[in-house]
């Protein structure tokens, strides 16, 4: 992608120069300035904004075509921003908004114009309804994440603190055999480990999240049996071979590539 960020580059101009040319009737009808925007990464990014005393609509996309967005806000300091798309799911146009960037551009702006005239002079009751529904579905989420808690610990789930990463919930099993115990006594056992471009993988440390299937259940080669999660990505892993499951190394258990994670008997599909 970086050779063709850079074959592209010049095209960060126009499409900043399209932006003022879409944005200009708001720009002109509502007193709007543009603001000095440094971006430290530009990587073909562009970002123009456009406020006054009152509003502030910044103006996000990329030189190669792809979506705009559009984010409004209060022009005060550490004020949300909203996208467009919030205000759209409540005023629906009569014709959606497509086409490319320049047509999304000049539509999002005319859009505003038909649909927005109450934001776009600094009535902010907009602003107060979406700061409403933000805090009851944080609200919402907590008491049903403190309801699935609770319900977990009765069933006799652990919860778990690995070193990075959110918490997670180690499911009720019997003690666990060590590995060497059931690769003895299952020689021809398969082990399990993330082969997917693991060179890009074996600096990392991980854990288990999520297992998906359980110890004496039968996998299916190639089908997801659980999920990991290292300090920078997540990812699933599947069975190499179709098996039972006879090992696994538990949720939150730090582990570094690529070392076993889990053990299958062979067993005919």
């Amino acid at each position: 992608m970086q050779d063709y960020n850079q074959l592209t580059a010049h095209l960060v101009p126009y499409f900043k120069d399209e932006a003022r040319k879409a944005f200009a009737p708001i720009c002109s009808s509502f007193g709007l300035q543009e603001e000095d925007v440094i971006l430290r990464d530009i990587d073909n990014r562009f970002q123009i904004t456009f406020s006054n005393s009152k509003i502030r609509i910044v103006i996000e996309g990329r030189n190669w075509g792809m979506n705009t967005n559009i984010y409004l806000q209060i022009n005060t300091r550490d004020s949300d921003r909203y996208s467009i798309e919030e205000l759209i799911n409540e005023r629906k146009p009569e014709i959606p908004i497509a086409g490319g960037q320049i047509d999304q551009l000049y539509a999002y702006a005319d859009y505003l114009m038909k649909y927005a005239t109450d934001i776009l002079e600094g009535d902010t009751t907009f602003f107060s309804q979406q700061e409403a529904m933000r805090k009851q579905e944080k609200e919402n989420a907590r008491i049903a994440m403190e309801a699935e808690a609770t319900r977990k610990i009765s069933e006799g789930y652990l919860k778990i603190d690995p070193p990075f990463g959110a918490p997670v919930w180690r499911k009720p099993r019997p003690l666990l055999s060590p590995y060497s115990i059931i690769k003895d006594k299952f020689p021809n056992s398969v082990g399990v480990v993330f082969e997917d471009d693991l060179a890009c993988f074996e600096q990392y440390e991980a854990f288990i999240t999520n297992w998906k299937i359980e110890l004496g259940e039968i996998v299916i080669k190639d089908e997801v049996i659980c999920e990991i999660s290292t300090d920078k990505v997540w990812a699933e892993i599947v069975a190499p071979q179709t098996g039972r499951l006879i090992w696994l190394l538990e949720e939150g258990i730090v582990f570094k590539f690529p070392g076993s994670i889990a053990l299958l008997d062979p067993v005919n599909k």
